[in-house]
């Protein structure tokens, strides 16, 4: 006899393709001089100004016009109560070859969403599962290889070069170290619902938002 199994509360992801070979190489060579810094300290990953989705020209607003794209179909796709989903905040991580440089565990409050988008390949990201406190002071019995992760349970993404993954900005993620012998890029947002948001009777919806 085999038992089912029964996910009563999974994590809703969504992944993309970007189809254009070509763009993410201009988009990393068009980063040359954009503002940026180290972050994260001492971690170290290379960090752009949070303002990339206000950039007016160059390939950077090709890829964001893909990223208008998929929040539009995830808008769709999840029947969400609201006008649009917009970009708040967009930047760009850079982890040198070699570098060792990664981002610690963290979230990313004041959004609805949060994603990454692989510029190349490297060091994968690692999504730490909300439920981690189930074992916590109660009966534990190992599950072979899911405790031996370095923070707790939680689940591999490997950083596949032209990806765009979604995720709920309240689950907690971190990256590998990037220890291959070449640079790691990504480019990260953070979206807010805009517009009319949860319309209720006679009309009225619960907040009206816009991005400045």
């Amino acid at each position: 006899m085999q038992g089912t199994e029964v996910h009563m509360f999974p994590v809703v992801c969504r992944t993309y393709k970007q189809p254009d070979e070509t763009l993410n190489k201009r988009v990393i060579e068009s980063m040359d001089g954009y503002p940026s810094q180290q972050s994260n300290l001492p971690e170290g990953v290379i960090t752009s100004r949070p303002d990339l989705h206000k950039v007016e020209e160059g390939p950077i607003t090709e890829l964001r016009q893909f990223f208008w794209d998929c929040l539009a179909e995830y808008r769709y796709a999840y029947k969400l109560y609201c006008d649009s989903l917009e970009i708040s905040s967009m930047w760009f991580n850079h982890a040198p070859a070699g570098s060792g440089f990664g981002h610690p565990l963290h979230r990313h409050p004041m959004s609805y969403l949060s994603a990454v988008y692989y510029l190349t390949p490297g060091a994968p990201t690692f999504f730490d599962d909300p439920v981690t406190p189930r074992t916590y002071d109660t009966l534990d019995v190992f599950q072979h290889d899911k405790m031996e992760c370095e923070w707790g349970i939680n689940h591999k993404f490997d950083a596949e070069e032209n990806t765009l993954i979604l995720f709920p900005s309240w689950l907690r993620h971190y990256s590998g170290r990037q220890l291959d012998n070449y640079d790691r890029w990504t480019i990260s947002f953070n979206v807010f619902p805009c517009g009319k948001v949860n319309v209720g009777p006679f009309e009225m919806p619960q907040i009206n938002v816009s991005i400045l």
